[in-house]
């Protein structure tokens, strides 16, 4: 049996859920914009109100994508993660990254990464949409990561 750790490629794609959860938040920057309408009619201050559910529907469309990013992140067998990004904007090279933050939770890993650019990307990665041996592999890999920080410092 080889204990050599072998690098792996996490393909990152939204599912039905994180879908619906984007089209709920966009959902309340409309509701929050029409009760604002709503409730100015007739005020004369009702364009504070107006201007209140046009920010509150601005930001539900800003923020219904919540930043996240799709693609594939590759961790090679040292630990160093790298990404390569399904949007337009990508090269469709992998690029190496740094891993800013993260949190897993049991069916769930959420990771901010950046880029030498200065580029971020922040990606949710179920559990359901991949099979035990990946999924295994990249806990690991963040627990490794964590007692790497701790002995840092």
């Amino acid at each position: 049996m080889n204990d050599a750790p072998a690098s792996f490629e996490v393909p990152v794609t939204p599912s039905p859920a994180v879908r619906a959860l984007r089209a709920a938040v966009i959902g309340l920057g409309v509701a929050g914009f029409a009760l604002a309408a709503w409730l100015s009619r007739g005020r004369e201050d009702g364009w504070i109100l107006l201007g209140l559910g046009a920010l509150m529907l601005w930001a539900g469309w800003r923020h219904a994508g919540f930043g996240l990013s799709w693609g594939t992140l590759r961790v090679a067998a040292d630990g160093r993660p790298a990404w390569r990004g399904d949007s337009g904007r990508e090269t469709g090279e992998f690029v190496a990254v740094g891993v800013e933050r993260w949190h897993a939770g049991e069916n769930l890993v959420w990771l901010r990464l950046r880029s030498g650019a200065g580029r971020r990307h922040e990606i949710l990665i179920g559990r359901a949409g991949h099979d035990e041996e990946t999924w295994r592999r990249l806990v690991s890999w963040l627990a490794w990561l964590r007692r790497g920080r701790q002995a840092a410092g």
